[in-house]
């Protein structure tokens, strides 16, 4: 979006365009910016946390370990698109035999893509998602389920969410 309001051609088209601005922190991240048609439907509808998400070794020594999180985002026509806004991720150990998996928090960190250079740091252009790599400090033992809970929010569009079991190894 932001790299869409440096455009001429598109403000002149839409006006309202050249108002929009990002939320300053510490704003109420409930308030979304109105888009106008037909661009709000070119935003992120959707979040879904991709199923190549997994543990990770980052180095060539094996000594940076962490989560190898996924992400992609869809627009209302369901084609994948790019998000600007901030991404939470919060990881749990997995809950079996329960209707919520969901069971101790272990960790959350948190990813903002509101800038169009770090937005493109994490973007995959050629699978179209996004990939982040979430360290983590201890050893991660093979065949442990975890529950990893993304959520995005963002000044365009409302708060979005995605759930993913996974098993670390595989």
């Amino acid at each position: 979006m932001a790299m869409l309001a440096g455009c001429d051609q598109i403000t002149d088209a839409f006006p309202d365009l050249k108002n929009l601005s990002v939320l300053p922190k510490g704003s109420d991240e409930s308030e979304t910016r109105k888009v106008p048609p037909p661009i709000d439907l070119l935003l992120p509808h959707k979040i879904s946390v991709h199923p190549f998400t997994g543990t990770r070794t980052f180095d060539q020594a094996g000594g940076a370990r962490g989560f190898d999180v996924r992400i992609e985002a869809t627009d209302s026509f369901g084609d994948p698109t790019k998000a600007f806004g901030d991404f939470r991720f919060e990881l749990y150990d997995y809950r079996p035999f329960s209707p919520d998996p969901k069971g101790t928090k272990i960790a959350t960190w948190r990813e903002s893509l509101l800038e169009p250079k770090r937005n493109l740091q994490h973007w995959d252009n050629i699978a179209k998602r996004y990939q982040f790599k979430l360290q983590w400090g201890q050893p991660i033992p093979a065949g442990q389920r975890f529950v990893l809970v993304a959520t995005f929010t963002s000044p365009f569009t409302g708060r979005l969410f995605d759930q993913h079991i996974f098993v670390s190894g595989e």
